[in-house]
């Protein structure tokens, strides 16, 4: 269905019953993530007796492309779309991204948050320096390793990084190019998954340039997440290259309520390389914890 919000279409499906706690999935990647991933990844909560609530972003998928694409504007629609389905207290589930869209979302409406789970994310942008440096490492081993991708240019991956990129056609073969990075290892690559997984993609540069070069390099939720009183599970593969371990533990720390799972031999979706493991601990979390008492 599309709902209309903050003077945007949004589109979004449920699963479960609306009279079960909902849980709203909160999907990463700014210009060329949807709601799919998430709802195919968490759709067995439902049987946990959940009510899951996926949506694209504003600009992303399948939902208008109308600016702006700020993390307030991203958590405010999220608030509305609360509202317009007639929800009480929420859980958020944020991935990547999603979960800087988590933490704004907390920060700006806690009082309508039960509950948290974040995954492969950070709560200050100074990943993005280390995420280079270890991107410029194995750059060379994922060339050697002839991946049947398009092949990796230092000048496209940092214009993606610097919100630089110059068509839709241009974000499809940089991010293609550097989906090995996010295995947990070359070995662990699938090449012809990914190819079809890039095909089924919708990409949109002009929200993924708007994000990250003006909002990504200032994000800061350092001072802000020690308020945040919720129950939150924090999420990380031990192998991802963009957010890793370390800045997860910070947001751990940083919360009161907060317990930290690192999982090994994931990278940066532990939810697509140790499902059952990654699904399992969610589930495990989220009946001990929502709704609260």
């Amino acid at each position: 269905m599309e709902l209309e919000v903050n003077g945007a279409r949004l589109y979004c499906e449920t699963l479960g019953d609306p009279a079960d706690p909902s849980v709203l999935l909160f999907h990463g990647g700014p210009g060329l993530s949807d709601h799919r991933t998430a709802k195919e990844t968490y759709r067995p909560l439902v049987e946990d007796g959940f009510h899951l609530v996926a949506y694209d972003h504003r600009g992303c998928g399948a939902s208008e492309r109308s600016p702006p694409y700020t993390n307030a504007q991203f958590a405010d629609d999220a608030e509305a779309l609360r509202r317009a389905l007639g929800l009480g207290t929420v859980a958020v589930v944020g991935g990547s991204y999603g979960g800087f869209v988590a933490q704004e979302y907390a920060v700006r409406h806690g009082e309508h948050l039960d509950a948290m789970v974040l995954r492969g994310t950070a709560a200050r942008s100074g990943h993005r320096d280390e995420a280079r440096e270890i991107a410029a490492s194995r750059i060379p081993d994922v060339r050697a390793a002839d991946l049947d991708t398009p092949s990796i240019s230092e000048a496209a991956f940092d214009r993606e990084m610097d919100g630089e990129l110059r068509s839709d056609a241009d974000f499809r073969r940089t991010f293609h190019s550097i989906t090995p990075l996010y295995a947990p290892s070359l070995e662990a690559f699938d090449a012809e998954a990914t190819r079809e997984r890039i095909a089924d993609l919708t990409f949109n540069h002009e929200v993924h340039n708007a994000v990250f070069s003006e909002e990504h390099p200032t994000i800061d939720y350092t001072e802000d997440l020690p308020g945040v009183d919720v129950p939150t599970l924090v999420t990380v593969g031990a192998d991802d290259w963009i957010a890793p371990p370390v800045y997860a533990r910070e947001i751990a720390d940083l919360l009161p309520e907060a317990e930290l799972v690192v999982f090994e031999n994931a990278g940066h979706s532990p939810g697509r390389d140790r499902p059952e493991a990654y699904l399992g601990r969610v589930r495990e979390f989220l009946r001990a914890n929502y709704p609260s008492e």
